[in-house]
């Protein structure tokens, strides 16, 4: 019994010859139906074979969906069109001022999964878990943890919420028509209530990653939009390691910014007894502008696999011509800079990258800090911390400038009267780090 082409196109990928002998129909037949179909038919050249594809309706919006990429002046531009495949899969169909990025390591549009550059949009980390956890009570079909959410869900996500995403991406003509509303303005008198709503569960924004309780706001006294992290309530042990971890955070990118690297623009703030590290959103421009933001966890994914460590991914990125030599130095440099201050959380999340063209290029370091002082499981370790063993990249020759940038860090840090006795006295008695009278540091930076 012949089948038609829809129902063959349906369960995967065909040949014109496979059409032909499962319908029963003609080259000419064939290539009729295929052109009727439109949009609904694309293909892809694999060598001599060209192969039909069936695209499908997803994420109730379409079986064509719209990117658009919002540039600094808050203007959308269609760049590319998301089609949703029906065996599975997705093609970007480039539009008009495409970057050629978006269309993967193959190069083609093709991806088994979503793009990799909507992978950063859903919902991830500590804010996330809010976002995820309010749909979950409305609407009853999203999980309550966001990586249990289905690629179609995440798509939903992306076409009926996705108005206020990482990055400068759109999804969808909904997100597309959506009235651009004025900011909420905020002061930073307003965040020790925002802080408290955000442990209550009562306030979402833009999802920013990471475990670290935060919020997203649009400071009026500085006219932009912020990333807040805040410490604990009060001054016990696990309060005080907190804000000890925020003041590392703030001297981490000026002793970085002294040295002209790229570090998010950042202050301290101390209100109704916390302490807010405040950074600038480098995606964000003004009110509405935006500007495009990627993880190196997502472009490792899609273009090296390599699936851990800044320098080899880098180096890999470098290799493929899709990030410049001095961007490359940067991002190693500022990686050996973070061993050095005990920052033990330089996953391949907290690297960004901006498209640049048709290549990709560094975006300002953020989460850099001493992570290694965390509290474990709400656990205060006694302070502690050994450098790790001297590691040579190609592309930092000078690992002497990382080692006399660590140690202005740590001066910065020794300087601040606003650390605790704790890290002070680590900081004046300790061992390795001893910014005290014996120099012992000094062999370790030297």
């Amino acid at each position: 019994m012949s089948q038609s082409i829809f129902d063959i196109l349906e369960r995967g990928p065909a040949t014109s010859k496979q059409l032909q002998s499962l319908t029963g129909l003609s080259q000419t037949a064939v290539s009729l139906q295929i052109r009727k179909a439109g949009d609904r038919i694309i293909h892809k050249q694999d060598g001599r074979t060209r192969l039909y594809m069936l695209t499908c309706f997803a994420f109730n919006s379409g079986d064509s969906l719209p990117l658009y990429m919002v540039d600094a002046h808050g203007n959308s531009t269609a760049v590319a069109y998301i089609l949703p495949l029906a065996h599975g899969g997705f093609y970007v169909k480039p539009n008009t001022g495409m970057p050629a990025v978006l269309l993967g390591e193959s190069g083609d549009g093709f991806f088994d999964d979503l793009p990799y550059f909507l992978d950063d949009l859903k919902p991830q980390g500590f804010m996330g878990r809010q976002i995820a956890t309010e749909l979950a009570h409305h609407t009853g079909e999203f999980p309550a943890d966001p990586r249990d959410w289905s690629t179609e869900l995440i798509g939903q996500y992306l076409t009926s919420n996705g108005d206020d995403l990482p990055g400068n991406f759109k999804v969808g003509h909904q997100a597309h028509l959506r009235l651009r509303f004025p900011p909420l303005v905020y002061t930073e008198d307003d965040y020790p209530t925002l802080a408290d709503e955000v442990l209550k569960g009562v306030k979402s924004g833009s999802s920013a990653g990471g475990e670290q309780p935060k919020f997203t706001a649009f400071n009026s006294n500085r006219s932009a939009h912020v990333i807040v992290k805040f410490s604990p309530k009060g001054d016990d042990l696990v309060a005080k390691r907190w804000r000890d971890i925020l003041i590392t955070e703030f001297h981490a990118v000026e002793a970085l910014h002294d040295k002209g690297f790229p570090a998010v623009e950042a202050r301290l703030i101390e209100r109704g007894d916390r302490l807010f590290f405040e950074s600038t959103r480098f995606d964000r421009v003004a009110e509405h502008g935006r500007l495009s933001l990627i993880s190196l966890s997502a472009v490792d994914a899609e273009f090296t696999g390599i699936g851990a460590n800044w320098p080899k991914v880098i180096n890999a990125l470098h290799e493929r011509k899709l990030i410049s030599i001095e961007h490359a130095y940067d991002a190693i440099f500022m990686w050996h800079f973070g061993r050095l201050i005990n920052n033990t959380d330089m996953h391949l999340g907290n690297l960004s990258l901006a498209i640049d063209g048709d290549v990709f290029r560094l975006l300002p370091v953020y989460d850099m800090c001493s992570m290694g002082f965390a509290p474990k499981a709400s656990e205060v370790l006694p302070y502690g911390f050994t450098p790790p063993d001297k590691v040579v990249t190609p592309l930092v020759a000078d690992i002497g400038e990382v080692k006399r940038t660590a140690y202005d860090f740590w001066e910065r840090v020794s300087n601040d009267p606003r650390i605790s006795i704790e890290l002070r006295d680590f900081l004046e008695f300790g061992n390795p780090i001893n910014l005290g009278g014996d120099d012992s540091i000094r062999e370790i930076f030297d």
